[in-house]
């Protein structure tokens, strides 16, 4: 297995390789390229529990129940502020004009005027409050705070869904949501030579297999209400689109490298689907940094 020297080496050049073969999405690379290596270095190193039981019930599961909902997540203070003080100034690197809120983050992460374990601990209304309230007296503008959350989540689940996927190896998962954390997949991919696709989930990162041809949002199986969407000349790069609820989701035909294969740089570098399918009227099924543009 790979150092992790040797894993942020791969990723570079994974990064180089996208930013030559997709120029008109150098830009937008480049600015996630800090962030994206980062939290690589952070995955690989970083080591914390959640500091509760893991509970999983197989009926549950069998319900559609995610592990996640079957659990308390909650990581730790001390390992939240270590990750967000980790990643701020990535994001700084990646988009200068975010630097002085990054500055303000950390100041009040320091003095625990902002603590992201009590987000994380709270209900979705309840968080959302504790969000508002950190941006209006700390003057900090809410997509600013909001980025640096994610991404604090996005690593801590991420870490947490490398544990608990070892859980649920072996038991059939029939939901186009993710069967760890329960989020909606940001990319697809299809191994060449194979007619399996898997979702990549856009919070923990974990993959699992799904039919080709059901919806993953809404489970439409109308073969008449489904499409395909390329680019002419890059049959590769798809958008696999539902008709019955407007949905689309990027995904990558013939991978020959699956091991290598990096959801986030494809991701990031076939933004220009994003761009048309939403012009279109479409709406992708896991809303992210990079793919909103409205």
């Amino acid at each position: 297995m790979p150092d992790a020297a040797e894993k942020i080496y791969s990723l570079e050049e994974l990064l180089d390789k996208a930013s030559r073969d997709y120029p008109h999405s150098r830009d937008i690379i480049t600015a996630f390229r800090p962030l994206m290596i980062e939290k690589a270095n952070l995955l690989d190193t970083l080591d914390f529990e959640n500091g509760t039981t893991m509970n999983f019930d197989e009926s549950l599961f069998k319900d559609g129940v995610s592990l996640l909902r079957q659990n308390d997540f909650s990581p730790a203070e001390d390992v939240c502020s270590l990750i967000v003080l980790s990643v701020l100034p990535a994001i700084s690197k990646g988009f200068p004009n975010l630097s002085s809120d990054m500055e303000k983050i950390a100041a009040a992460v320091r003095e625990k005027r902002i603590m992201i374990s009590e987000y994380f601990a709270s209900s979705p209304d309840e968080g959302g409050k504790v969000f508002e309230e950190w941006a209006r007296i700390e003057e900090i503008p809410e997509h600013a705070l909001g980025l640096a959350i994610r991404m604090t989540g996005r690593i801590c689940l991420e870490k947490t869904a490398r544990t608990w996927s070892g859980l649920i190896k072996g038991f059939g998962w029939g939901k186009g949501y993710c069967p760890v954390c329960g989020g909606p997949p940001i990319i697809a991919k299809i191994p060449e030579g194979k007619g399996i696709r898997w979702l990549h989930c856009s919070q923990c990162a974990h993959e699992w297999e799904f039919g080709r041809v059901i919806c993953p949002s809404c489970e439409n199986d109308d073969q008449n209400a489904i499409t395909y969407f390329f680019v002419e000349g890059h049959d590769q790069e798809t958008a696999f689109v539902c008709e019955k609820c407007k949905s689309y989701l990027i995904t990558v035909n013939r991978v020959s490298d699956a091991a290598r294969f990096n959801a986030d740089i494809s991701a990031l570098s076939l933004v220009h689907l994003d761009v048309i399918m939403q012009g279109k009227g479409y709406r992708p099924m896991a809303s992210c940094e990079w793919n909103v543009f409205s």
